[in-house]
């Protein structure tokens, strides 16, 4: 077996074995004194927290970078040492490292679109999932430009630290995009 298709063979493993969790949106008293609890509720990994500036921020990161294709953009997202995880695909530290994978993704799918199906955030931790569209018109993780329109589910979760991601946890559906480019295709796609 080549390089290039144990590459290939290793992303579609990883991508099936992909496990994502969903957060649930905490709630808070509408009491004047915080309890005990609600004071620690508003901290989450040891940094205060605010849910809907959180969601806030990670949709107009996805809408910015992802829909409008401004990879360039990905940076000013991250802290200085943020990191992108993709399993077998490997993680990236730093926000400029980051920015520059992200703008690969948007300039080998120039029309790409991440069509959000649900949020949640718990403290400084939200989760996206998305419905992701386009047409792969250059050559994205050594998979060479196909032409053809591709679709997949990603569930990607952030962690928030001093309004900025610090951490994002991607869980593609690679193997949906190995079928959807003529890459591969495993054996229980009909």
């Amino acid at each position: 077996m080549s390089k290039s298709h144990r590459i290939v063979v290793g992303i579609a493993l990883a991508a099936t074995g992909a496990v994502a969790a969903g957060l649930a949106v905490s709630s808070s008293s509408a009491s004047a004194q915080p309890t005990t609890k609600q004071a620690a509720a508003s901290q989450h990994y040891g940094w205060p927290t605010n849910e809907a500036a959180n969601k806030a921020l990670v949709l107009r990161f996805l809408q910015d970078v992802l829909d409008q294709h401004n990879g360039n953009h990905a940076a000013s997202y991250f802290t200085k040492d943020g990191q992108f995880h993709a399993g077998t695909v490997g993680s990236v530290t730093g926000r400029e490292n980051v920015g520059g994978l992200l703008t690969g993704v948007v300039t080998a799918i120039p029309d790409l679109h991440a069509a959000i199906q649900d949020v949640r955030a718990d403290g400084n931790e939200v989760v996206v999932r998305v419905v992701v569209t386009g047409t792969q018109n250059g050559d994205l993780l050594g998979v060479p430009a196909s032409g053809r329109h591709v679709r997949w589910d990603a569930i990607d979760l952030y962690r928030i630290e001093h309004g900025k991601i610090s951490q994002e946890w991607a869980a593609e559906d690679f193997t949906a995009f190995l079928n959807d480019t003529g890459t591969y295709k495993a054996p229980w796609i009909q």
